[in-house]
C-alpha cells in the first residue's frame, strides 16, 4: 500500500533526492518496530551468539544453544532485522553477524547492549504514555516511591549504571575536552559506578576523586570498583548521600548528565550545594546536551533525548540562554560551553563562583 501511496504524491512535492513525504513519515512511524524487534532478539542474545559462532539458523539458536523462542517466529524477528543491516542473512535461512550486531554484545567497544535493554524494556512503557505526559503535564515516573531495595531494584539501579559505564564515546569526549590536571580533588555528583571518576584517576595521578551516588547503589558501585588497579582505587572514595542536600568535599564538580534530570528548582540546588562548597579556585562542570536556539531544527538526538525527560523524569534539555539562567541562580558565573560530541549534541558547561 505504501508503493501506491508513493506513486501518487506529485512529483514537485518530493524531498529533493529523498522519499515523498507519505513514505518518510510511515518509515520514522515504523522505526517504533525496528526498535522494539532489535530490542528482542537482544534480550534473547542472539548478537553474542552469532558473534560467538557465526552464522545459524533460527533452529540452531534455539534448539542448538537453548535460546527460549519458537523458530518460526524468531526467523521472522530475524529476517526484520537482517532487512535494516542488523544481521546476514543467506538463502540457506541462516543469519550471520555484522558490525552492527556486534555492538549489540555487551563487551564490544561502544556496545549498546545496556541501552536495547532500557529502550526495549522500561522505556518503551513511558514513551507508550507520551500523549497522557502531554496533556497532564505530568511525567510518568512523578512521584514514585523509591520502593525497598529489593533484588528487582538493585537490578534496575546496576543495569543504569552499567548503560551509563557502556557510553564509551561520551566519557572519552569528557576526557579530550577537559583538563584536571590542576584539580586536587574531583567530585563526581550522581557518579553513578565511578566509571568517569575511575579513568580520571587513571590519566591523573596525582587526583583523588569522591563519587556521590544515592546510599543503595554504593554497594554495587564498590562491587564494580574492586577489581581496579590499586593505585587508583586507593584514590578513589564512594559516598552515599543526597545531592540536594550536601555534597563532599572538592575543588572540581563534574555533573554528567546530571542536571537535565531536574526541574529548574532542583538544578539550582544541586549547583548551589556545589557553589557552597567550591573554593577560590575551584570549578563546576556539568557534562549535559544543550538544546540548539528556537529556529534551529538541528540536533535532533537533542531534541529526542528531551522526550525522554518529559516521560520519565521532571528535568528537561535546556538552551544556551536556560544554562546561563541556572548557573546565576546559583552563585556561579558561566566561563564556557563547549561543544564535545557534534552528532549527540554533548557539551561541558563551565562555570565558576562569583
Amino acid at each position: 500500500m505504501f508503493v501506491a501511496a508513493e506513486e501518487a504524491w506529485p512529483a514537485m512535492l518530493q524531498p529533493e533526492g529523498g522519499l515523498p513525504p507519505p513514505a518518510s513519515v510511515m518509515q520514522m512511524l515504523m522505526g517504533a518496530w525496528v526498535s522494539q524487534t532489535i530490542c528482542a532478539v537482544t534480550r534473547l542474545g542472539v548478537p553474542d551468539l552469532l558473534q560467538a559462532h557465526g552464522p545459524l539458523t533460527a533452529r540452531e539458536v534455539t534448539e542448538r544453544h537453548g535460546v527460549e523462542a519458537r523458530p518460526d517466529l524468531l526467523e521472522r524477528a530475524l529476517r526484520a532485522c537482517a532487512s535494516v543491516g542488523v544481521f546476514t542473512e543467506d538463502v540457506g535461512g541462516r543469519f550471520g553477524p555484522t558490525a552492527l550486531s556486534a555492538v549489540l554484545t555487551p563487551d564490544a567497544p561502544g556496545s549498546v547492549r545496556r541501552f536495547a535493554e532500557l529502550i526495549g524494556g522500561r522505556w518503551w512503557g513511558l514513551f507508550a504514555g507520551m500523549s497522557d505526559t502531554l496533556r497532564i503535564g505530568q511525567s510518568q515516573l512523578a512521584g514514585e516511591p523509591p520502593g525497598p531495595m529489593d533484588p528487582a531494584r538493585a537490578q534496575r539501579l546496576e543495569q543504569f549504571g552499567l548503560a551509563m559505564k557502556s557510553r564509551v564515546d561520551s566519557t572519552r569526549a569528557v576526557l579530550a575536552s577537559c583538563d584536571f590536571a590542576r584539580a586536587r580533588t574531583v567530585v563526581d555528583v550522581g557518579g553513578g559506578l565511578g566509571h568517569l571518576a575511575i579513568e580520571i584517576l587513571k590519566r591523573y595521578p596525582d587526583v583523588r576523586a569522591s563519587v556521590l551516588d544515592i546510599p543503595d547503589l554504593i554497594p554495587i558501585a564498590e562491587r564494580h570498583a574492586a577489581s581496579e588497579d590499586p593505585a587508583v582505587r586507593e584514590r578513589l572514595t564512594f559516598v552515599g548521600g543526597d545531592m540536594f542536600v550536601e555534597v563532599p568535599a572538592g575543588d572540581t564538580y563534574l555533573l554528567k548528565a546530571i542536571v537535565h534530570d531536574w526541574d529548574d528548582a532542583h538544578a539550582v540546588r544541586v549547583l548551589a550545594n556545589c557553589r557552597a562548597r567550591l573554593p577560590a579556585e575551584g570549578r563546576v562542570i556539568c557534562a549535559d546536551n544543550v538544546l540548539p536556539p528556537m529556529g534551529d531544527t538541528g540536533r535532533s538526538g537533542t531534541k529526542l533525548l528531551d522526550m525522554l525527560m518529559m516521560v520519565s523524569l521532571p528535568g528537561k534539555e535546556r538552551t544556551e540562554a536556560e544554562w546561563r539562567a541556572l548557573y546565576e541562580q546559583a552563585g556561579l558565573a558561566l566561563t564556557s560551553i563547549a561543544l564535545v560530541n557534534p552528532r549527540s549534541g554533548e557539551s561541558l558547561i563551565e562555570g565558576v563562583g562569583r
